[in-house]
């Protein structure tokens, strides 16, 4: 898959004509897959056509829109799928001003015959663009709201998931394990004196779970750990207003400050807690690394 950034709105022509899907991706879930599958199976070199960043954050005046798939993943994850391109466009004050005219002329200029659309995509300044526009300009397919096992698949659903800790929901209407990579960093050091040495993450602007506590596996290296995260506010020893992401990754004890990992969430064990005393919190996490285990043992892990 060849990856096109545009800036400026300098857009650049393809060689040969395009079949594109377009929208944000947010997720990259069960209904944009069937976006990206349609876009493959009309004749031509198949693109996704995307923005960076999220239009929110210009829409809703939002810095910093926390994202379920951030732009490195989201390419990782649509170069899997056979695309030809991928073609991201800057979002920025210019583009969003763009008419629906400027918008597709620039589609054209990129070599784009076709396009796939889901039912209510729009475009341009004040989405003022819509699916009847690009149905006169293209050849045009598009795709329905995308219902799984009598739910309506969106990122906004898949959001409110995460968001209420359901991470084992949004995995299955992603189609893939929800996941968060991120940096590991230096923290406090309270897991150490806790028993439970933890590597802190930078999570950037992921879209984080609920504060709570999760059975993960962790990916480093290739290699897959099984260990439970902690997200929230450490209220017990040291509350911090920031949101931290910590790992305690099990039968693992090697220096990865400054390496990227990925932690993927399979299930929400608790809520976050405020306890009485230092005791009591570890009295918790034994209770916590056990309940991780046991659920490793009925999903059949090996690790």
């Amino acid at each position: 898959m060849k990856s096109i950034f545009i800036k400026d709105k300098k857009f650049v022509r393809l060689p040969e004509p395009i079949c594109a899907a377009i929208g944000n991706f947010d997720g990259v879930h069960l209904g944009h897959q069937k976006l990206i599958e349609e876009c493959k199976r009309h004749g031509y070199k198949s693109a996704v056509l995307t923005f960076y960043p999220h239009p929110s954050v210009f829409l809703k005046h939002i810095p910093n829109y926390p994202l379920v798939t951030p732009l490195e993943q989201k390419t990782d994850i649509i170069s899997r799928m056979g695309v030809d391109y991928l073609i991201v466009v800057e979002f920025d004050e210019e583009v969003q001003n763009m008419s629906k005219e400027e918008f597709i002329e620039y589609m054209h200029y990129m070599n784009i015959v076709a396009c796939v659309c889901g039912y209510d995509f729009t475009f341009a300044r004040f989405a003022e663009g819509n699916i009847r526009d690009l149905e006169k300009e293209f050849e045009f397919y598009e795709v329905k709201k995308f219902i799984y096992d009598n739910v309506r698949v969106s990122s906004t659903y898949i959001r409110e998931l995460i968001a209420a800790g359901d991470v084992e929901e949004a995995s299955r209407l992603l189609g893939r394990p929800y996941s968060i990579r991120g940096i590991v960093k230096f923290g406090l050091q309270n897991g150490r004196i806790l028993g439970y040495p933890t590597a802190n993450i930078d999570y950037r602007n992921y879209f984080l779970p609920k504060c709570g506590v999760y059975f993960v596996n962790v990916i480093i290296d290739g290699v897959t750990y099984l260990g439970m995260c902690n997200i929230g506010h450490n209220p017990t020893i040291e509350f911090k207003e920031e949101v931290r992401m910590e790992v305690n990754i099990f039968n693992f004890d090697e220096d990865i400050y400054g390496e990227s990992i990925e932690i993927i969430f399979v299930k929400h064990i608790r809520d976050e807690h405020k306890f009485k005393s230092v005791e009591d919190l570890k009295k918790q996490l034994r209770i916590d690394k056990a309940l991780c285990l046991e659920y490793a043992g009925d999903m059949n892990y090996t690790k």
